[in-house]
């Protein structure tokens, strides 16, 4: 009965990336310009430029490659703020959006947590072994 499961996974997965519908870059790009504070304008250059990522590993034949390693990683992204080293009196003395607090500042960061890492290892692999042009 396991084997039956995987295969059907398995395959509804293929069906779902066969069928075009590839992963919802939409979505994670909302869920980064949130984290980030972006607007309209962002979220469309987020969309932009992962759909334009896409659509090159398409042109090379590795589509297949680049959906599961979003698909892995999308669920797993997540926002949180980070020490970004610097000492501060006020926001003026941090760059890249950074805010000042408690004397050093801080910056939001979309990215897979820590303990998350190499949870996508594999994907991300196969697609950089792929897509390499």
């Amino acid at each position: 009965m396991g084997c039956k499961m995987f295969l059907l996974v398995g395959v509804g997965l293929v069906a779902a990336f066969a069928t075009g519908c590839g992963p919802d870059i939409a979505a994670m790009c909302e869920a980064r310009e949130a984290c980030f504070g972006g607007n309209e304008a962002d979220l469309d250059a987020c969309i932009a430029f992962y759909e334009a990522n896409r659509d090159r590993a398409s042109r090379v034949g590795c589509v297949e490659e680049f959906d599961m390693s979003f698909a892995c990683r999308e669920p797993l992204l997540a926002c949180s703020t980070m020490d970004a080293g610097n000492t501060c009196t006020s926001n003026a003395d941090c760059s890249l959006q950074g805010v000042c607090s408690d004397g050093t500042c801080k910056r939001s960061s979309f990215d897979l947590p820590e303990s998350y890492r190499d949870a996508c290892e594999a994907e991300q692999n196969a697609y950089e072994n792929c897509s390499r042009w």
